[in-house]
């Protein structure tokens, strides 16, 4: 009978690396990850965060009260030509991770202790079990569920994306509990503005040209119901949690993959002419971006996570005529 011990002598003696997380650890892994989730509506905090994104430093004033869906958020390095959307797009519920636990896409353990902002916490690692996701590490307060500091690392252990706390204050006797709010209902994270931006404005420039496209049929928000829209041999853990109509066109959409910790969205749009588009791909830190035609449509592909799985989302996806 090959034995624990055994096991690490022959990892050991092939100079492969080892994880041998207790079930225990990673239970209370994703008890803390839970608890974050909700801590960012019950709570009242008040404080300032540092974020980095690829070359991007911002530093946020966020405000919050206990049961309110958003918070307050002032970016206070704000530049002259930024807008006030693009100063209020910052949340931390981008953060919150409501389908971890469903998720076996990656292996969860608890970490050693930090302080961080004068607040204790306790560090939690996300280790995907494949190549096309992203590690991710949190710091959370195990006293308020609060998250403190967040990582989002590639498999070299560059840090891609980071978030800290530099100051905060939580007023705890000020807490709702989590039976008051819907805490249990799907959070997708939001897409990046620039992304979003661009893909609408794209959309706008092909909609005089829309009826040059295949018709397709009415989108629904039923993730199972995707019009004429299918995705094939999607990376694992990958299944579509969302489907968001444009209140203005109905033939102009996202829809919301999910694999429980990342998100990718796929923005649909009539293209007026397919051999006047190019295939786009941007990437800024952890999101990438993929733009190409598709049967009549122009589709643009965001999400924190390889390109590698941009394209493999990219290559199921089909369009069938009825």
């Amino acid at each position: 009978m090959i034995t624990k011990y055994k096991l690490k002598l022959v990892v050991a003696t092939l100079g492969l690396p080892f994880f041998w997380v207790q079930p225990s650890m990673a239970a209370d892994a994703l008890e803390l990850l839970d608890r974050m989730q909700s801590a960012v509506y019950d709570l009242d905090y008040t404080g300032q965060v540092v974020y980095s994104k690829g070359d991007e430093l911002s530093t946020y004033r966020i405000t919050h009260q206990a049961g309110q869906e958003q918070e307050s958020v002032v970016r206070l390095n704000q530049g002259d030509g930024e807008t006030g959307s693009q100063v209020e797009s910052f949340s931390l519920s981008k953060f919150g991770n409501p389908h971890a636990s469903g998720t076996k896409a990656y292996a969860f353990d608890l970490g050693g202790t930090a302080r961080v902002a004068e607040h204790d916490c306790q560090i939690v690692v996300v280790r995907p079990k494949d190549k096309m996701r992203y590690l991710q590490r949190y710091c959370i307060d195990p006293k308020t569920g609060m998250l403190l500091k967040y990582s989002l690392m590639d498999r070299e252990q560059q840090v891609l994306e980071q978030l800290m706390f530099t100051q905060l204050s939580i007023d705890i006797k000020a807490a709702m509990p989590a039976s008051d709010l819907n805490v249990g209902s799907t959070q997708v994270a939001p897409i990046p503005v620039a992304a979003a931006t661009m893909t609408m404005d794209r959309a706008r420039m092909a909609k005089a040209s829309e009826s040059a496209s295949p018709v397709a049929k009415p989108i629904s928000t039923d993730p199972n119901n995707l019009g004429n829209w299918r995705f094939e041999n999607l990376p694992a853990g990958f299944k579509v949690v969302k489907v968001i109509p444009q209140a203005d066109n109905n033939n102009v959409h996202q829809i919301v993959l999910s694999d429980g910790m990342a998100s990718v969205s796929v923005f649909v749009a009539p293209a007026a002419a397919a051999k006047d588009i190019d295939q786009l791909s941007y990437a800024n830190g952890a999101t990438h971006i993929l733009g190409l035609e598709l049967a009549g449509h122009l589709i643009t592909f965001v999400g924190e996570v390889p390109e590698s799985t941009l394209q493999a989302i990219q290559k199921g996806l089909r369009y069938v005529t009825r």
